[in-house]
């Protein structure tokens, strides 16, 4: 995209411009002035402890290309717009419209999952982008447009803190298909109760045609449904999953669509992971494409760090599932969990954003580790004390360094199946992190 495009889309004035900067390409759009370098535009944004109008100059230093700008600055080539975000957005909007197909994906958990299985088996068929990372928010939503490679199908993940927000991404993305992975009591401090996050995650229906939801979650939607076309996964949906069981290397299970069914042996300890395959599977059905001339490919699946990854270390699997933590996925990775042969020991650090339910949903962890075959359980930080108090297996800690140096001496000179997991705000990888080194 050229400067010249940019003016016109922000609908901005040239601010300082050098005798060629109308023609410059730019190939990448920047809100962090230490990522800039040669043909970036950096895109300063207000926030409320700081100002990315303080590191115009820092951006240009590092090879940035232009900039956008709010007010008058002394820096050479620059674009003056009313507001840096909603040029931001503008551009977002823009590129928008250069994606035939725009897949919208939310849920409490699996978003990230999903959206990385939808990205391998559309790959095999046509070209495809996703979201970088967890840019999910008003910020990033618009950030991953704007920088989107030129490519058939976009697939986008939404989160969301409040009532609102998925309403508000989804007149930015302007998404064809809808996909609802699932809905548990992830973010309920910020949403302020269940209901609301039944509410809130729905709100990726409102403008597709084509939607992909739960079968248990039908009963919530059938309103904002009724004029759409919609397909449901799940134990009794229109995409069956069936059979799931944990099998040496893997997770195997069958799924069924339309008189036609495949097993299929994912590499990962992962009985959810059936679900976001079969949400995938109604995706590529609404695509017009045979789901099951591709999903064969998920066998030699690899999902992003952090997100179930199997690591061995000697006498040790390691389950790595430290990226984030809600109470859905939780309950799911222990129940995993103790479905596994051998010595089985979770690591758990605090949920957290559960506000008012906090201490119950903790409590509920603990009860689950007590019922299910588990062998031990380490606890870390002040909500995993409710966990603790509910069950004969656990150790608790305060501090991660103490977890470490009891887990380490614990597991020498055994066979054990260690899963960790923890809020994203726990970091929890720095314990993967210690035993891997």
């Amino acid at each position: 995209m050229k400067i010249k495009e940019i003016l016109k889309i922000s609908q901005g004035k040239l601010l300082n411009p050098s005798k060629d900067f109308l023609s410059q390409e730019i190939s990448s759009f920047i809100i962090d002035s230490r990522k800039a370098k040669t043909n970036s535009f950096f895109i300063p944004l207000k926030g409320n402890n700081v100002d990315g109008h303080n590191f115009i100059s820092d951006a240009l230093k590092k090879g940035a290309t232009g900039f956008f700008s709010q007010k008058k600055v002394q820096e050479k080539n620059g674009i003056l717009v009313n507001d840096t975000y909603e040029a931001l957005v503008k551009i977002a909007k823009y590129k928008r419209q250069k994606f035939s197909t725009v897949i919208g994906i939310t849920g409490t958990s699996g978003k990230t999952t999903t959206k990385e299985i939808l990205k391998l088996l559309l790959s095999q068929f046509s070209s495809v982008s996703a979201t970088e990372g967890n840019y999910n928010n008003e910020i990033g939503l618009p950030l991953t447009l704007a920088n989107a490679p030129d490519s058939k199908i976009s697939i986008l993940e939404m989160g969301a803190g409040k009532v609102g927000d998925i309403k508000y991404l989804s007149e930015i993305a302007e998404h064809d298909i809808g996909v609802l992975v699932s809905v548990g009591h992830g973010h309920t401090e910020k949403f302020g109760s269940f209901e609301n996050v039944i509410q809130g995650k729905g709100e990726i229906f409102i403008n597709p045609k084509y939607n992909v939801l739960p079968d248990n979650l039908l009963s919530f939607y059938k309103d904002i449904l009724k004029d759409k076309r919609f397909l449901t996964f799940g134990l009794n949906g229109d995409i069956k999953i069936s059979n799931i069981k944990l099998v040496k290397g893997g997770t195997e299970g069958i799924i069924s669509f339309k008189n036609k069914q495949l097993k299929l042996i994912i590499p990962l300890y992962n009985k959810a992971i059936f679900f976001n395959i079969a949400a995938a599977v109604g995706v590529i059905d609404f695509l017009g494409e045979d789901p099951f001339k591709h999903i064969k490919v998920l066998e030699n699946f690899s999902p992003p760090q952090g997100r179930g990854n199997i690591i061995k270390k000697k006498n040790i699997v390691f389950i790595d599932d430290t990226y984030n933590a809600n109470p859905l996925s939780v309950e799911n990775a222990l129940k995993t969990l103790s479905e596994l042969e051998g010595l089985k020991i979770a690591v758990l650090g605090d949920m957290l954003e559960l506000g008012k339910y906090s201490k119950q949903l903790h409590e509920k962890i603990g009860e689950i580790i007590e019922k299910e075959k588990i062998d031990y359980a380490f606890f870390l930080g002040k909500n995993m004390k409710y966990a603790f108090q509910k069950t004969k297996k656990g150790f608790y800690f305060e501090e991660k360094d103490k977890l470490i140096k009891k887990l380490e001496s614990f597991i020498k000179d055994k066979n054990a199946i260690v899963l960790v997991k923890g809020s994203r705000g726990m970091k929890m990888e720095e314990i993967i992190e210690y035993f891997n080194n």
